[in-house]
């Protein structure tokens, strides 16, 4: 299963190379030590700027947005003069979201903490910024197909401004964060930062996070659901909205082996976003659906669909008949041979009945 990516660490520098605030994401792992970190850093960027002054490139070009530490990590960089934010991850996580992360996050503690020309060196006043950072990543962590569901709280005992009492009143535990904010006509970015608030007063829940390669097993209220539909489905298809008689047909095809993924080549008439806000939906609910990890084992050679497969397509092919002996999960597979999750489920399903396949469920 794809799991949350999530940076490593995470600094904000001033010009003069000083680390004003440290957070670590990975509290397993010992962070760099702050002072020489930043110096490195700063010592880097400044150079990287002079260099490109005496190239005679403008100061956009002078900065540098990255730095790579090895095949696997990198070093991000976001500039808000005269700070430098910087974040520590692996290069396979890095994506518009974590971009995001870094630039919100760093605008954030310049606006918060301000003009420094008058700080007396105290870095215990960055220490309250910790929780800015939690709240700041936990709304980059929100899917627009997620539902919220008010807590049984009463909303009386908060401060809450005009916006936010609106929202709250959107919230049916039906429609999702983007259904919300198109009702609304207000910025998907902006209710989000508002379900996010919402979310750390635990005044909200969240439907489950659902994701490309998540494989999911039907569970006994969905087959009575699908099995009551089926018994008159005439009656049915007379009764049901065009949007629910398709619901019912995805579910339908939930079978413990399809990812999301799967299932949106076989609906294509559904978004990958409509698809993600239905399971998660129901796998929210408890008793319908639940996540189950595949551990596929080549039980028989066949080399009948080669003739068709890439040269790419091919290697991946006969890696797998050398690892795939039941041990290990999809996940496992993918981070050890550096294939992706999706490859490796195409490859093994064109080999259909010649593998077989282990479940373990998710909890």
């Amino acid at each position: 299963m794809e799991k949350l990516k999530k940076p490593y660490f995470y600094y904000v520098i001033n010009s003069a190379g000083i680390c004003l605030f440290s957070y670590n994401f990975k509290k397993d792992i010992e962070m760099f030590q702050r002072d020489l970190f930043s110096g490195f850093i700063t010592a880097i960027s400044l150079f990287s700027r002079e260099l490109n002054e005496k190239l005679g490139l403008n100061e956009k070009y002078g900065r540098l947005p990255a730095i790579p530490l090895n095949l696997f990590f990198e070093i991000m960089i976001s500039y808000i003069n005269p700070l430098i934010g910087v974040l520590v991850v692996e290069k396979k996580d890095i994506d518009k979201d974590m971009k995001d992360f870094l630039n919100e996050s760093l605008k954030e503690f310049s606006v918060k903490f301000g003009p420094l020309e008058n700080w007396n060196g105290d870095l215990r006043k960055f220490n309250p910024f910790k929780d800015d950072v939690k709240k700041i990543f936990k709304k980059i962590e929100l899917f627009s197909f997620q539902i919220p569901k008010m807590r049984d709280i009463s909303v009386s005992n908060y401060i809450l401004d005009e916006d936010y009492l609106v929202v709250i009143k959107e919230i049916d535990g039906k429609k999702s964060i983007k259904e919300i904010s198109q009702k609304m006509n207000k910025l998907l970015d902006d209710i989000k930062t508002m379900i996010s608030d919402l979310l750390w007063r635990e005044l909200i829940t969240l439907s489950e996070k659902v994701y490309e390669d998540d494989i999911f097993e039907p569970k006994r209220d969905l087959f009575y659901l699908i099995r009551t539909k089926n018994l008159d489905p005439e009656k049915e298809e007379l009764e049901l909205t065009e949007e629910k008689l398709v619901e019912h047909k995805l579910l339908g095809a939930i079978d413990g082996f399809k990812t999301v993924f799967n299932l949106s080549e076989e609906f294509q008439n559904l978004s990958i976003y409509e698809i993600k806000h239905i399971l998660s939906f129901f796998l929210s609910k408890g008793s319908y659906i639940e996540k189950v990890e595949l551990y596929p084992q080549i039980i028989n050679i066949n080399d009948e669909f080669i003739e068709e497969l890439t040269t790419e397509d091919l290697v991946l092919s006969y890696s797998l008949e050398n690892i795939c002996d039941g041990e290990l999960s999809l996940e496992e597979l993918s981070i050890k041979i550096g294939f992706s999750i999706r490859e490796i489920k195409k490859i093994l399903d064109l080999r259909g009945k010649h593998v077989f396949y282990k479940k373990k469920y998710v909890k």
